[in-house]
């Protein structure tokens, strides 16, 4: 993965909105529900004055019908009194009715004031319950929104100081929760991102320690390899000499001479070799043959320290083709099988490990087979093995990153890696690698979903 560039890389990774969970009410909702809400409260109180306001009105016109009939009533009681042939059953009738018409003007006056009194009470104690409810509702919602606020601003200082943990999801659906589900989404980006930086870190450095050896062997080679050429040619001549001498052959004839010889060309093999594995194998997207990067990889492994004790065999289809690849990323990802492997039988009583690596086509493709029989592995083992940076080995001897760097190799050239527990004791990896894969951008540096693995 390109350091440099990391955020289209990261942002790929993120989840896409609808994957998130769904969302009951946006704030904007709740806005617009506090607004709906105002409006209805100012509605009834509208309404509750409007119709407060028809009663007093119909008891006020009541209350001036009653006093112009008694003021009528008034005028015509006067007129009776002043003319001489009003009877006292007339004045008594008129009495009567002026006492009805004023009783009658004191209820309609009562029942406006109760009108009134009533109209303002309720009015007043709506306004009251509104404001007061609403203004409990709005302090309770800020409240719990500023604390939400404040939860995944922490997050992300946390995020900022290097937590990369999964993080407390908000019980929120609004965009609040989208948000906070946005930046744990980022921190596990992140991890991802610096689990395959780390894994690149370690390829960085394999290829460079790989350069450097070869770079040192070339010179060891290129400074003892005139001495035994040297040694060689002196050797023969001291043979040729003494075959062209005219006298008698020494007693010893040359047996002196022939070990020398033998063991001088044991040494030009010897930094042929090494010369040959100083090249390494072809960094470029083009045929490799898969049996060519094991004899190579176990050539390169024979002097590892971890191997001593163990013996390695090899069952090689010669009729094997070959295959579009990166052989120098398939000769660390064989190389890593075969250390753990080697690892994986150290408890054993010496000269008993196995390791035997087979190649043979298979669909379309090849498979290559690494079998042990070391220890095996617990369950809770194989469902963390491909997991990054998880290693059951001691301090300083693993990294966790070996076979994830496997796993993303074989998935890039387009292939699968599996295992599986041998019956007899130990593990069984199987890779498959296709014949004319496509050539990948980032061969090995991107991880992806971990398939139960093997161990570190």
């Amino acid at each position: 993965m390109d350091a440099a560039a990391p955020l289209p890389q990261l942002a790929a990774t993120l989840p896409a909105g609808s994957g998130w969970r769904q969302r009951r009410f946006s704030l904007r909702a709740i806005g617009l529900l506090g607004i709906l809400a105002l409006i209805a409260l100012a509605t009834l109180m509208v309404v509750s004055a409007l119709l407060f306001r028809g009663a007093v009105q119909a008891q006020l016109q009541q209350l001036e019908d009653a006093s112009a009939r008694h003021g009528l009533l008034q005028q015509w009681r006067q007129e009776a009194q002043q003319r001489s042939d009003s009877d006292a059953a007339t004045l008594q009738a008129l009495d009567t009715e002026l006492r009805d018409t004023a009783a009658e003007r004191q209820r309609h006056l009562a029942t406006t004031r109760h009108y009134i009194d009533g109209s303002t009470v309720t009015i007043a104690s709506l306004a009251w319950l509104g404001i007061t409810s609403m203004g409990s509702l709005a302090l309770l919602f800020f409240s719990r929104l500023a604390g939400d606020i404040a939860a995944v601003r922490a997050r992300a200082q946390d995020i900022l100081m290097g937590d990369r943990g999964p993080g407390a999801p908000l019980s929120r659906h609004d965009e609040l929760g989208e948000l906070s589900q946005a930046v744990n989404d980022l921190a596990g980006a992140l991890a991802r991102h610096e689990r395959d930086l780390a894994v690149e870190r370690r390829h960085v450095m394999h290829q460079e320690k790989l350069a450097t050896i070869g770079s040192m062997a070339a010179g060891v080679i290129r400074e003892i390899g005139n001495p035994i050429a040297a040694i060689d040619g002196y050797a023969r001549a001291l043979l040729e000499a003494r075959l062209a001498s005219p006298g008698p052959p020494p007693v010893t004839g040359d047996e002196d001479v022939k070990p020398i010889l033998r063991e001088t060309a044991r040494l030009i093999a010897i930094t042929r070799e090494i010369s040959n594995l100083a090249a390494g194998p072809a960094a470029q997207w083009q045929l490799a043959s898969v049996n060519q990067i094991v004899t190579h990889t176990l050539a390169l492994l024979r002097y590892e320290p971890r191997l001593d004790g163990v013996t390695v065999t090899t069952t090689l289809d010669p009729q094997l083709p070959a295959a579009m690849a990166f052989a120098d990323r398939l000769m660390q990802m064989l190389t890593n099988l075969v250390v753990n492997a080697a690892d994986a039988t150290a408890g054993l009583a010496p000269h008993t490990a196995r390791i035997a690596i087979s190649t043979r086509p298979d669909e379309g493709g090849i498979l290559l087979v690494v079998d042990d029989n070391g220890c095996g592995m617990p369950p809770e083992v194989v469902v963390r093995a491909f997991e990054p940076l998880f290693t059951t080995k001691p301090a300083g001897r693993g990294t966790g990153l070996g076979l994830p760097l496997c796993r993303s190799v074989v998935q890039a050239h387009g292939g699968r890696i599996s295992l599986a527990l041998r019956p007899g004791g130990g593990t069984r990896v199987t890779v498959w690698l296709p014949l004319d894969g496509d050539e990948p951008v980032n061969c090995g540096n991107e991880f992806h979903a971990a398939d139960p693995g093997h161990r570190r």
